[in-house]
């Protein structure tokens, strides 16, 4: 239950920080952010808590968020290129790849990866041992809860700050 108390902390400290700049969240902002940073692993072991704790992961944050970033590069394209539609189709793919996203999140020192909730077998000794993927569907996930929270002008800011 501490992880689950130290999460909502450090969620709201994370999401205090560019590019997000949200502070005062409320508990439904605070618990779709936080569901957006828990991975389906620790959202598993939290079943076998006593007494067992149900909490969402990110994978349907995930989904919606995957079609909010595509459109987001999608417009972006389409408004700043004159590409045709085939090379429109590869550019936008290069922007939303799992790897495009996990090395720009990176770059940027976002820090999502200290601030994700993960199972046991995602834990080390110094500090959560994130895979690619995993910290690309944790972002999407976060552009999902953006969208549904704030709305879509918030997630094309963010999204655009970092991806593009």
């Amino acid at each position: 239950m501490d992880d689950i108390s130290n999460h909502r902390m450090d969620v709201r400290e994370f999401m205090a920080r560019p590019p997000f700049n949200r502070k005062g969240l409320s508990e439904q902002e605070l618990s779709l952010l936080c569901a957006a940073l828990t991975h389906d692993s620790f959202s598993s072991e939290a079943l076998n808590l006593q007494p067992p704790v149900v909490l969402e992961s990110y994978e349907r944050l995930e989904f919606l968020g995957d079609s909010v970033l595509e459109f987001i590069a999608c417009e972006h394209i389409y408004l700043n290129s004159e590409l045709k539609e085939g090379k429109m189709t590869d550019f936008k793919q290069e922007i939303v790849a799992n790897k495009k996203i996990s090395d720009r999140i990176l770059e940027k020192g976002l820090g999502i990866d200290d601030v994700m909730l993960v199972g046991h077998g995602h834990r080390g000794p110094k500090g959560n041992i994130i895979e690619e993927n995993m910290r690309a569907d944790s972002f999407e996930a976060l552009i999902g809860a953006i969208y549904l929270l704030y709305g879509m002008d918030e997630a094309k800011r963010i999204a655009k700050d970092i991806l593009i």
